[in-house]
């Protein structure tokens, strides 16, 4: 990206290719093309498997890419939940010698979390009162992992897992194998708007 916010280069890929298998041919020609030493990848949370991160390391890359907190190991979930961190702080997490978690809280993302977890409460609510959910609506597909079953045919909203989940409100997890700040980390990724922005303008 320019300092502009205009991208240097990009590609263009089928509608149905997976985007994490994307990334590594754009970044390795990208690297060649520009006869770059290093370069550090920002990435949303979509690109973090990890057989990506593996392959990012292999190639000797520094990333920062956004994190799905929520399925990391429990030992790691319950540090991050005993952090207890006010507005605008972040707290650094290591994972290993050479990966480390920034975890952040904001305000804004925390209403926004209770916003549309309450909206999908709804709309259970009513699927539920209509009769239109049985057994096989139970699965983790958005909010229906809300529902639990009650006797043998009865289903109703499970109030353990939405005060267990609104726990994870407002926060929001980067991993790094960089040795910047956290706030450099959460700054560099906050600029993937710009990107975004480029794209679906006319």
């Amino acid at each position: 990206m320019s300092t502009g916010g205009y991208p240097l280069a990009y590609d263009i890929f089928e509608g149905n290719k997976y985007e994490g298998e994307t990334m590594l041919p754009i970044i390795d020609a990208f690297k060649i093309r520009y006869k770059f030493d290093q370069i550090t990848i920002v990435a949303d949370a979509g690109l973090l498997s990890h057989k990506n991160i593996q392959s990012l390391e292999e190639r000797g890359y520094h990333y920062s890419l956004g994190a799905r907190i929520k399925n990391e190991k429990a030992s790691i979930k319950n540090e991050i939940l005993s952090l207890k961190l006010g507005i605008g702080q972040s707290r650094v997490i290591t994972k290993n010698d050479n990966t480390k978690l920034i975890i952040s809280y904001s305000e804004q993302r925390a209403k926004k979390d209770r916003h549309n977890r309450l909206r999908g409460l709804q709309r259970l609510e009513k699927q539920l009162k209509a009769g239109k959910l049985t057994k096989s609506s139970i699965n983790n597909r958005g909010y229906n992992k809300y529902l639990k079953m009650t006797g043998e045919v009865s289903l109703e909203l499970d109030s353990d897992k939405i005060t267990s989940d609104s726990q994870w409100d407002g926060l929001k997890g980067y991993q790094t194998n960089t040795r910047l700040s956290a706030d450099q980390i959460i700054e560099n990724y906050q600029h993937l708007w710009q990107i975004e922005k480029t794209f679906y303008a006319k």
